[in-house]
């Protein structure tokens, strides 16, 4: 490990990515890398966080749309610190560095906070409402005990979707699996159901 440390450093080293704080170009160096730092933390915690994400959770994300959102800002910070960077070293002064590390940083800040409200508007869109699942036939895909008791599951036809859902019915007896059946209540967790009869069929044909 000590080893790859070591390759790594002597690479920095040689591209001139280590900053120094006695120099312009090592502050610039300074500002970039802790930005890229910040970057991969927010896209591991991002990554982590899809992992375990459920549809009940899939508004924890709003903050991420608005304008001054930790990415955009932190956006803006990679834009300053590495173009001021490049244009250290590249000769520039302080006053020029500054002014083109706060272009670069402007167009990076307006480009990821456009992207976040882009992304969130796709997730609002397709959020699930589960309410309109209310109403819905469905079929037994795990047989459900009576009274309430859990442990069984409902496939549920949803535009665009096969939804499988844990499901309970609060019938006296158990409902067996391809068992027909219509949904009466329904949260993210859990769908409460009930048998499909011919009222429902003469009901579903009269609104064909």
């Amino acid at each position: 490990m000590s080893k790859f440390i070591d390759y790594v450093s002597t690479l920095l080293k040689a591209l001139d990515l280590l900053p120094n704080f006695n120099t312009q170009t090592g502050i610039f160096c300074a500002m970039a890398w802790i930005a890229t730092l910040i970057a991969l933390l927010l896209f591991a915690i991002s990554f982590i966080a899809d992992l375990g994400d459920s549809d009940a959770d899939a508004g924890s994300g709003d903050g991420d749309a608005g304008w001054f959102s930790v990415r955009a800002v932190n956006g803006f910070l990679l834009g300053f610190g590495w173009a001021g960077f490049v244009a250290s070293n590249h000769g520039c002064g302080v006053l020029s560095a500054i002014a083109i590390g706060l272009a670069v940083g402007f167009i990076m800040f307006l480009l990821v906070a456009i992207l976040m409200r882009f992304i969130n508007g796709l997730k609002c869109d397709g959020t699930l409402q589960y309410t309109t699942l209310v109403g819905m036939t469905g079929t037994v895909y795990v047989t459900l005990p009576p009274n309430g008791e859990p442990g069984g599951q409902v496939q549920v036809n949803h535009p665009g979707q096969m939804l499988t859902m844990q499901a309970v019915q609060y019938g006296d007896k158990p409902l067996s699996a391809q068992t027909r059946v219509v949904v009466v209540d329904a949260t993210s967790q859990l769908l409460t159901v009930r048998p499909f009869t011919a009222e429902d069929l003469h009901n579903h044909n009269t609104t064909k």
